[in-house]
């Protein structure tokens, strides 16, 4: 059977195609590409704080960040090729926060620009790693083509992604990284990479030397111990920093306020917060400012929940920026569709991201959108929660 594909959706693939990394382009960058954005955005947010910072840097030994696992490999999936329509399963791990509702509209978008190509199934794992094992025997039980994986946890989905490949059908792990390699592909924006960049902005911005609050995800979670243990390996490396405490404030705004108000009670002196999150940042920058100490954090990171984009482009706190795509979701469906065409893909795909720093953030934020809203990269409105339809 063969799909001709409408003007739009040519326009679509073209468009697709040229944001795609190339397999040399997924290459994870040397040090020296990091430590360049970095100091740009330090650059963009003053130059005196710039030439400190660079003085700063030179005086901890570089780190190099880590391979990617699977650099520039192409996975042969004809032996997943199938005629359509295709039924593709989504194991979320829950919809709990504004990234995961979002991320979720991105895979009905994804469907969508298939044009009655993919039937998908939803399942909610209530973020509980039990409900989603046996979710994803669900789908299996109801023979999906494909399964697109958010995992609740970095090891105990290993024998189930395993199982699924072994019936045949091909796993996408989304986001958050497995302790495993038995998956088709891994979608991500490299959750280590951010942590370097988090880390080595808080440290130029206290010129090695200060107190400093880390505050993670899920504990447990793939994305969460990449990126906390990132950006801490970078903070370890300046004698003058410490690292106070590290919390965990599941990825919302809530919890990341009740969790740093006894921080704040415990330590009289903190200069940095460095949470892997902007959604859950809110919440710790309104503990913050409850306690009358905004003036004393010199330095803050994030990524592109709304609600974050917003705080940091109207008081103009310094911030760095590390966009986790909701678009992952909808690349997720993409892949899906070329693996059951029996096309070459990417063992990892690297979601493209732009650069946004404390000096752009205001083409990025949508200040009259709801705080749930996050940088989609395209998606229409009508597939958009929290966009004024």
């Amino acid at each position: 059977m063969v799909r001709l594909k409408s003007k739009r959706e040519k326009k679509f693939m073209a468009d697709h195609n040229r944001q795609r990394p190339t397999a040399g382009s997924r290459h994870l960058p040397g040090w020296s590409f990091v430590l360049a954005s970095v100091v740009l955005v330090l650059t963009m947010v003053g130059g005196a704080v710039a030439s400190a910072s660079t003085a700063a840097t030179r005086k901890a030994p570089k780190i190099q960040l880590p391979k990617e696992p699977f650099p520039g490999v192409m996975v042969n999936t004809t032996k997943f090729k199938k005629k359509p329509p295709y039924t593709i399963g989504f194991a979320d791990a829950a919809l709990t926060n504004s990234f995961l509702v979002m991320e979720y509209a991105e895979f009905k978008w994804g469907v969508a620009s298939e044009h009655g190509l993919v039937k998908p199934v939803f399942t909610n794992a209530e973020a509980t790693v039990t409900k989603q094992i046996g979710d994803i025997d669900s789908l299996l039980t109801q023979h999906v083509n494909a399964i697109i994986l958010n995992a609740t946890d970095s090891s105990a989905l290993c024998p189930s992604i395993a199982k699924a490949e072994s019936q045949g059908v091909p796993v996408f792990v989304v986001e958050r990284a497995v302790n495993c390699s038995t998956y088709t592909q891994f979608l991500n924006d490299r959750d280590d990479q951010d942590g370097y960049l988090q880390g080595e902005f808080v440290a130029n911005r206290l010129h090695g030397k200060g107190n400093v609050v880390v505050v993670g995800g899920h504990q447990g979670n793939g994305a969460t111990e990449q990126e906390v243990d990132a950006g801490e390996s970078v903070l370890k490396q300046y004698p003058g920093i410490h690292i106070l405490t590290t919390i965990f404030a599941t990825y919302t705004p809530s919890k990341c306020e009740q969790e740093m108000r006894p921080v704040l009670a415990r330590y009289p002196s903190i200069q940095a917060i460095e949470s892997i999150s902007g959604n859950q940042g809110i919440g710790c920058y309104q503990a913050v400012r409850q306690a009358g100490r905004l003036k004393t954090i010199k330095a803050w990171t994030g990524d592109t929940a709304n609600a974050w984009m917003k705080i940091v482009a109207q008081t103009h706190i310094a911030s760095v920026f590390t966009p986790i795509p909701v678009k992952v979701g909808y690349y997720a469906v993409i892949e899906a569709v070329k693996a059951l065409e029996g096309k070459p893909i990417p063992k990892d795909f690297i979601v493209p991201k732009p650069t946004i720093t404390s000096a752009n953030v205001k083409s990025f934020a949508r200040l009259s959108y709801p705080t749930g809203w996050w940088y989609t990269g395209g998606m229409p409105c009508k597939y958009t929660p929290y966009c004024k339809k």
